[in-house]
Parts: C-alpha cells; sequence; structure tokens
C-alpha cells in the first residue's frame, strides 16, 4: 500500500459542485525526533508542552529536521499534487473528481497507477480476506509470535470487520487565536490514535475550505468501505481550513503548514497524465498481497483465471 499517501494528501482537493476555487496552495511539512529534540535541548528530554509550543521556525534551525515543501494545483474539477517520494524522488497525484480517477505519477520510474473505486473494493476485500486467514493461523501460534502477528496486522491497518461505529474523535477548543502565515487562526486540541493534535484553522478563505470538506466526503468513496474511520482533520475542516496541525505521538513532532494560497490560472498540461509512462491499476497490488493459494493468488473463491491482472 505504499501510495496510501495520496489518499490523505487528496483532502487538498475539491468538488465541481464546490465554489469555484482555482489557483495554487503551496505546502510545508516539518518534523523531528524526540531525541533530536533532545539533543537540540543539550541532552534535556522536554515535555509534551514544550514540544507543541515550538514553531516550525524554531525546529527549523535544527539541523537534523526534515522539513518537505509541496504546492497542490486547483483547477475545475482537477487537483494536482506534487510531493518528495522517500525514495524515488519526486511524485505527484492527479485527480479528476469527474471522472472519479487518481493517476499516482512516479516520474523517476516513467509509470502511473491509476485509482478508483473498484480498486478501492477490490483491495478492501482482500484485506479483510487476508486478516480472516492470519486470524485463524494465530489461534495455534504461540503466545510471542501472536503478540508479533498482532502488532504486524495493527501497522497494516488491517480493516475493521466490527459493526459498532466508529467513535467520533473529541476536539476541544483552546479559546486562542494567532496569525499564521498571513491568515487569522483559532487553536483546537484532539487525541487521534495516541496522538496528540493541535490544530489551527482558519475562515479567512471560505471558498477554498467549502471545497476541501466536499472533496474529503468524496475521496473517502476512494477508500476501502472496511477502513475507513472518523479522523481529526476532516472534523476541523468543518470548523475551518487547517493552516497548521501539529501532530506528537510515535517519538516524533511533525508540523504541517500551508505556507500560501494563491489564486490566479492554472495551466491545464499540470493535470495530463505523459502518454509514454507505463500504467497499472490498484487491482494490480493484489498480486503482492498474499492469499490462501501464497502471493500472486486468487481471493479465496475465485477461480484460478480471475487472478488480478493498484495505484
Amino acid at each position: 500500500m505504499r501510495h496510501v499517501w495520496v489518499i490523505g494528501a487528496a483532502t487538498l482537493l475539491f468538488a465541481t459542485t464546490a465554489p469555484a476555487f482555482e489557483g495554487t496552495i503551496k505546502l510545508r511539512t516539518t518534523a523531528l525526533t524526540a531525541d533530536q529534540l533532545a539533543e537540540g535541548n543539550g541532552g534535556k528530554k522536554l515535555d509534551d508542552a514544550a514540544i507543541l509550543a515550538m514553531t516550525p521556525e524554531q525546529l527549523a534551525k535544527n539541523d537534523k529536521a526534515q522539513v518537505r515543501e509541496s504546492m497542490v494545483y486547483v483547477s475545475g474539477s482537477k487537483v494536482r499534487m506534487d510531493m518528495p517520494m522517500e525514495s524515488k524522488g519526486s511524485g505527484y497525484a492527479v485527480v479528476d473528481l469527474d471522472k472519479g480517477l487518481t493517476w499516482f505519477v512516479v516520474p523517476g520510474e516513467k509509470r502511473y497507477i491509476e485509482w478508483s473505486e473498484t480498486d478501492a473494493k477490490a483491495i478492501g476485500e482482500k484485506m479483510a480476506q487476508m486478516k480472516k486467514m492470519m486470524t485463524e493461523r494465530m489461534a495455534s501460534m504461540p503466545p510471542d509470535q501472536r503478540k508479533q502477528v498482532e502488532a504486524m496486522m495493527k501497522n497494516m491497518q488491517m480493516p475493521d470487520d466490527s459493526a459498532a461505529p466508529q467513535p467520533t474523535v473529541a476536539i476541544t477548543p483552546l479559546n486562542k487565536t494567532q496569525t499564521i502565515n498571513g491568515m487569522s487562526a483559532t487553536g483546537y486540541k484532539a487525541t487521534e490514535d495516541e496522538n496528540t493534535v493541535v490544530a489551527w484553522v482558519t475562515n479567512d478563505q471560505p471558498e477554498l475550505n467549502k471545497a476541501l470538506l466536499n472533496v474529503s466526503e468524496r475521496m473517502e468513496k476512494l477508500t476501502p468501505a472496511n477502513m475507513r474511520k472518523e479522523n481529526v482533520r476532516r472534523q476541523l475542516q468543518q470548523k475551518g481550513l487547517p493552516v497548521m496541525v501539529q501532530n506528537l505521538g510515535g517519538g516524533r513532532y511533525r508540523v504541517e503548514e500551508i505556507i500560501a494560497v494563491e489564486q490566479k490560472p492554472v495551466e491545464a498540461t499540470l493535470f495530463v497524465v505523459p502518454q509514454d509512462y507505463a500504467k497499472t491499476t490498484g487491482r494490480d497490488a493484489l498480486k503482492n498481497i498474499p492469499g490462501p493459494g501464497g502471493p500472486g493468488g486468487p481471493p479465496a473463491g475465485a477461480p484460478a483465471a480471475a487472478a488480478p491482472a493498484k495505484p
């Protein structure tokens, strides 16, 4: 699932029913581990309050800080998001909301991956089969091995088969305001997946925020139904545009910012996938997911000829 990052990134998109916004959004992410923060503090560990009080500018002064910038381009029903990838240099995603398709483009490999609701459904079904298989096998495993498999399943974000509704994330107002990158913002705090989240939202960009909120709802369809869950970012969009989100947990502190919004015409060529690139689909990823018959085997109950031919 190496391209799941785009599902989160796709919150910076908009639906055709939203107020028209055409232009660019510049993003920046700054991150450090807790150990790196302690090193920058003379070896003394910082408490959560001290870490959350640190601004991105203060973090960037640490020579070990990871600072990444990216651009989002919006025009009509199309959105493109450029972003660095872990090992393949730069990549980008193109979303066409009219067609209900997303393309993940990897220039370094001259290929792209097409993702649709059909792919999301197929992946969800396959992951559910894989979870069932692993759960059945765990019954005969020794305790230590069972714990390892349980941890692996959690890290893989295996689908939740429970019929119980997902709990709503509680968001608490901080009753504080500040100006962030030229936008007046109000603070909120929440806990998500054992992480502390402090977010600053603005109402200075109502058209853009309405667009992003509509797109969050549309993009949810591109996530397998049994892997969807309520999240802080979506709830924050009900309050305004998240202009800065601070995330502390798992030994890491990450700050995501919108550092500039500019309304202007955007070149149509930015949303065109190169025709000479090799194409795969979301369902192609199923070849690499172990099934009852081993890696590449068909899903349980499917004829051998029906094995999947992703983003």
